[in-house]
């Protein structure tokens, strides 16, 4: 009898400040795609999303790390959050156990378009230590209010299927093989030490690395971002950065992750509020992502604090709502000009039945 495949592990490192309203869309979304384990960092939370990753922590779904007292890099400022976490993250137990790792944000989905899973889009690409795929970036396309209702199923207005509107659209995100061919994580892609390459001078000489598409491409010369003839014929990464007009408030008061003395204004705003196409692709990934959000939800815990999370996002609109420093920045975001808000196909599929609670001891 011939032996079967080895199940192989996917994990998401993740960032988060006050993302709780959010989370369990996420969570079931990536987990009907395949992950499975996330490691949760967060720091700052007001709004729950600390609670929520202890929460998951509890049921064997998720790591949670206090990402507050972070280290200090070279020049003896502390690290961003996002950074911070991606150097913690190699050490734990669930990085070393993961076969596959990425490092995600609670606005990102990835959308597989060949096959429904990771291990499809896996074998889609071909044999690799690494798979870049792009973002598309998705706009509000002139929702105003904040609505608790999955994203997935509320904004489809997007940037273009070819070309890009702005360089913010070209950024990657990589999933890499954890077999040692790379030393850290980065935030767009993993690093190879050359010192501690089999050739120093050509240190990605000895991986395999393809776009979105399966096309192979000299490790040696990715960034950020995309580059000449990358193909997005096996995934988009959807990034939904601003969501509704209201929750965009939210987002800019709390601040980045990253490029943390960055402020998220107009600037931001008008790069990433992209409503120039209309893609309702990921709805194929519905049926899978609302059987595990029945799961979580079915959870008394975790449907609790998700209702706390959800009361506080709106307080919170209200409060930033009323401060008279933000009435400009307000008049722009809610006045800014778009396409009207697609609607949603019909749907073609009876609704899904009630998925069964998950166990919280076997995480499943």
């Amino acid at each position: 009898m011939a032996s079967r495949k080895k199940k192989e592990r996917f994990l998401i490192v993740t960032t988060m400040k006050n993302e709780a309203p959010f989370m369990l869309e996420w969570i079931a979304y990536n987990r009907a795609i395949g992950y499975d384990d996330f490691l949760i960092y967060t720091n700052d939370c007001t709004d729950g999303t600390d609670a929520i990753a202890l929460r998951l922590q509890e049921m064997g779904l998720a790591a949670h790390i206090d990402n507050n007292d972070r280290a200090i890099g070279r020049k003896g400022a502390m690290l961003s959050p996002q950074r911070a976490a991606l150097r913690l993250a190699t050490g734990h137990e669930r990085y070393k156990a993961a076969d596959w790792i990425i490092c995600s944000d609670a606005d990102e989905f990835l959308n597989i378009r060949t096959g429904q899973t990771l291990p499809d889009l896996v074998d889609a690409c071909g044999p690799a230590d690494a798979i870049s795929v792009c973002w598309k970036l998705f706009g509000n396309a002139c929702r105003r209010q904040y609505e608790d209702t999955p994203i997935i199923e509320q904004f489809f207005a997007c940037a273009p299927e070819q070309g890009y509107t702005n360089f913010r659209g070209a950024g990657i995100k990589t999933l890499f093989r954890n077999n040692g061919a790379f030393h850290r994580m980065g935030v767009h892609r993993p690093k190879v030490n050359p010192g501690r390459a089999p050739d120093p001078e050509n240190p990605y000489a000895h991986v395999t690395w393809r776009d979105a598409g399966g096309v192979i491409v000299d490790g040696n010369e990715i960034s950020w971002r995309t580059w000449k003839g990358f193909t997005h014929t096996h995934a988009r990464l959807h990034h939904y950065a601003i969501r509704s007009c209201d929750s965009f408030l939210v987002k800019r008061d709390r601040g980045r992750t990253n490029h943390i003395h960055v402020d998220q204004g107009r600037e931001y705003f008008d790069a990433m509020n992209t409503n120039h196409a209309r893609d309702y692709s990921i709805l194929r990934h519905m049926p899978g992502m609302m059987r595990e959000l029945a799961r979580l939800r079915s959870d008394k815990v975790l449907n609790e604090l998700h209702q706390q999370a959800v009361a506080w996002h709106r307080e919170q609109i209200a409060d930033i709502k009323a401060r008279p420093n933000w009435a400009e920045f307000i008049d722009m975001v809610y006045g800014h000009s778009g396409v009207p808000a697609p609607k949603a196909p019909p749907a073609k599929e009876a609704p899904e039945p009630a998925a069964a609670p998950i166990d919280a001891a076997a995480g499943k």
